[in-house]
């Protein structure tokens, strides 16, 4: 190939990488609704009904158990539970693959 074919072949892929990153970029800016899934668990009625301020309800995990990171209601990523200060958080310890994230959606 000579030097103007290689240009022009090289061309519209760096259009195409310009447009792709613009795309990427307008959103960015979308907001998400990060949640943190501590755990479940399922109570009889009658047990809920008889709830009051300072009972514990007993999660199906682990107290040093994973947790699980969610976007828009979707898993991303997993972690664990720290405390910063007065605050809790969570790091993460591992991203869902994009494949299997995808999966999910199926």
């Amino acid at each position: 190939m000579t030097d103007e074919a290689t240009a022009a072949t090289a061309a519209p892929t760096a259009e195409a990488d310009n447009a792709q990153k613009a795309n990427l970029e307008a959103i960015m800016h979308v907001p998400l609704e990060i949640s943190v899934e501590l755990g479940r668990v399922q109570l009889p009625l009658h047990v809920i009904a008889r709830m009051n301020r300072g009972m514990v309800i007993e999660m199906n995990k682990d107290a040093n158990a994973e947790v699980q990171i969610l976007a828009n209601g979707s898993i991303f990523a997993k972690g664990e539970v720290v405390s910063t200060g007065d605050k809790l958080g969570v790091r993460i310890t591992e991203i869902v693959p994009a494949s299997a994230r995808i999966d999910t959606l199926s």
